[in-house]
């Protein structure tokens, strides 16, 4: 067996191990997820040559020289690109991605504007008490909150290594010293797992709930009406009460809540909230439950960078933010794009998948893809975490160190070292 580290999701396990032999993988501590994920490099649809499209419209195997040439000269020619995606991807090829967009004067993207562009408005990213990681969480937090989120199905070893089983510091007993809820629109697999089951009316039941709690909380709560969002108000004030009581609230929130179409409103709502639990000796933790490896290595990337999280213009003589990248991509103020380290077309809206998969596009993948499958150069990369060395960042922020068990097929490189090759195409001619 062979110690790895799992980028099927953003826990990033580094406590598996794995080993290969005759086409399978036999592994130890991984889930089904990353199981799945880590099997992936025996696909046999996995991309091993360039693809450019001819004038007929049709995807044709040519050379890595090749298919940079065109995609240098695309980059070099376009007005305004988009280098985008990126949360599947390396923190060093990340920095990459950036330098090009600066090179090309083009816009820099990834999946964080979508998934969480509003926490940093709401000063939600992290919490009110600073920078606090899983380990922490496993270690003092006696009452756990997922909303929104399903970690059941979404991040598999979320609650075995960090949240609700294991004994920590100040949990001696492991799930017996903690209070678990869930809250969410709908029954889901988490449920059962929880203290509290809290089943919110759609569309304004987060609102509703929110703003019952703060007032709960604050004491100045004059009339409760028989629901409270949608859940029974006894419910409601049991758990307000163990909420309240908890020396160590983990409040780890999803796309349920950040994705809602009251976001606007929820983000202040849960930002007051948590400043509410911050009390005394009483601390409560805020963290997104992102969904992929690398999404908050590319936002510290970026903002190492550059002072932006995302959505970053490389105008000429520095850079600026953009407003919403949703307008600009519908709007066509893009010629081309760049996507790596993310299907965009299958995961994107109707209208920005249309939009993106009208332009001249590049993209790296390591398997068949929508995106692929419209693109006009495809270049085959190696797996993240299998098959690549460099950095991730856990979705507390914690950097992880990656430990390849496998080499890519023959000829297929590594995404930072096929962007070295197109910076050094796009300056170079």
């Amino acid at each position: 067996m062979q110690d790895t580290v799992c980028c099927g999701c953003s826990v990033v396990c580094d406590d598996v191990a794995v080993t290969t032999k005759k086409a399978t993988l036999q592994s130890l501590g991984l889930c089904k997820l990353g199981h799945e994920y880590c099997n992936s490099i025996f696909s046999k649809t996995r991309l091993t040559q360039p693809l450019l499209k001819s004038n007929s419209g049709k995807q044709k195997p040519v050379t890595i020289s090749s298919a940079i040439q065109k995609s240098a000269r695309l980059l070099r020619e376009s007005q305004k690109p988009l280098i985008f995606g990126w949360s599947n991807s390396t923190t060093e090829a990340i920095q990459l991605g950036l330098k090009l967009a600066q090179v090309t004067k083009g816009v820099f993207d990834s999946t964080a504007s979508f998934e969480y562009g509003a926490l940093f408005d709401a000063k939600l990213h992290g919490g009110e008490t600073g920078q606090v990681n899983l380990d922490d969480v496993r270690d003092s937090a006696d009452h756990i909150v997922y909303w929104g989120v399903n970690p059941a199905e979404s991040h598999h070893r979320h609650a075995s290594r960090f949240t609700v089983f294991p004994k920590g510091k100040d949990i001696p007993e492991g799930r017996e010293s903690r209070v678990v809820s869930v809250i969410d629109i709908r029954e889901t697999e988490s449920m059962r797992l929880a203290n509290h089951q809290l089943i919110l009316a759609p569309n304004s039941g987060d609102v509703e709930f929110l703003q019952a709690l703060i007032a709960e909380l604050e004491g100045t709560q004059d009339h409760l009406p028989e629901k409270v969002g949608g859940v029974p108000t006894i419910e409601f004030l049991s758990f307000a009460k163990q909420l309240r009581d908890a020396d160590n609230v983990a409040l780890f929130y999803g796309n349920g809540l950040v994705h809602s179409t009251h976001a606007a409103q929820t983000l202040p709502f849960l930002a007051k909230l948590s400043k509410l639990l911050n009390r005394g000796n009483h601390r409560c933790w805020t963290l997104p439950m992102v969904a992929y490896c690398n999404t908050i290595g590319s936002v510290k990337t970026s903002v190492a960078t550059t002072k932006l999280p995302f959505s970053v213009d490389f105008i000429s003589k520095g850079v600026k933010a953009v407003e919403s990248i949703q307008t600009s991509i519908t709007d066509s103020e893009f010629d081309s794009v760049l996507i790596a380290g993310w299907d965009a077309l299958s995961f994107l809206p109707g209208p920005l998948a249309k939009a993106l998969s009208s332009l001249p596009s590049i993209a790296l993948s390591t398997h068949p893809t929508l995106t692929t499958d419209k693109a006009t150069v495809v270049f085959p990369v190696a797996l993240t975490g299998m098959e690549t060395t460099g950095t991730v960042y856990r979705m507390d922020g914690t950097p992880v160190q990656l430990q390849p068990f496998a080499k890519a097929p023959k000829g297929v490189p590594t995404e930072e070292k096929l962007l070295s090759q197109l910076i050094n195409g796009v300056i170079s001619s």
